[in-house]
């Protein structure tokens, strides 16, 4: 990918969950290790520039439902910003650099979305899911602190997943894709939510990551386990730059832990 003259462009909240849905397929197939894919996922989620963003995602090959994300094209970040240039209003309320989802609301109004990566956040997440689609099946899942990336088979059509952005409100985002026959989905509703949210207050001090937080779960199928239950990955990190993971099953089992230092 080469250095855009538009580095310096400040990135939207949509510019930084596009940065994490390259980063989480380039784990899945391989590109990074889950120790890189954590580090640069935080950091991503950080982000104020592309130029920053660039540096997260430049190396790696990209998944074709982003092909066409400003993270991954310069000029259609372009584009946007002479659309903004044109006269377009765009309210934005970003708290310290947080992706935050408050697009198009007013300066300090409230937001009934809890934490997403605590207990009641993830039960919050589940409950809203469910209150969306009508069932709580999905491909992957990516809870951040105040954002959610997610797919799931299209109600119409089994051979394509569509795509989710969700920060209290859900969006699609990004492309479409294909969908093999055989791919599997889990339901969210069998998550052990009491186990989940006692692991998630003593996460950062499990992985040895000191005054850290959870930054991260990803829910899904470990690669390479065509047999193997859904389980859930926990991330955690400090200001520091320690991380450190441990993967549990949905009934609240922990079945590898990988912590800083390690």
């Amino acid at each position: 990918m080469t250095k855009s003259t538009l580095a310096g462009l400040r990135a939207r909240d949509s510019d930084r969950a596009d940065a994490c849905g390259v980063l989480d397929a380039a784990q899945a197939d391989g590109q990074l290790s889950a120790e890189e894919h954590s580090y640069r996922t935080a950091r991503a989620m950080s982000a104020k520039t592309f130029d920053e963003l660039d540096r997260l995602v430049g190396d790696l090959q990209i998944p074709s439902r982003l092909a066409n994300a400003p993270v991954v094209r310069p000029k259609q970040r372009r584009s946007r910003r002479r659309w903004i240039a044109a006269g377009a209003i765009v309210a934005t309320a970003a708290v310290g650099g947080a992706i935050a989802g408050t697009l198009g609301e007013e300066p300090g109004s409230p937001t009934s979305v809890p934490t997403l990566t605590t207990g009641s956040g993830v039960q919050f997440f589940i409950d809203d899911y469910s209150a969306e689609f009508g069932n709580t099946i999905a491909d992957e899942v990516d809870l951040f602190p105040e954002h959610a990336v997610f797919d799931r088979q299209a109600a119409a059509n089994p051979s394509q997943s569509d795509p989710y952005y969700y920060d209290g409100e859900f969006d699609s985002w990004g492309s479409v894709s294909s969908r093999d026959a055989d791919e599997r989905s889990f339901d969210l509703a069998t998550v052990n939510l009491p186990a989940l949210a006692g692991l998630l207050k003593g996460a950062p001090e499990s992985v040895r990551v000191p005054n850290g937080t959870v930054d991260h779960l990803s829910f899904g199928f470990e690669a390479g386990e065509e047999d193997g239950p859904p389980i859930i990955s926990v991330y955690a990190n400090n200001e520091a730059g320690n991380t450190g993971y441990f993967n549990v099953t949905f009934d609240g089992e922990i079945v590898a832990v990988y912590p800083f230092g390690d």
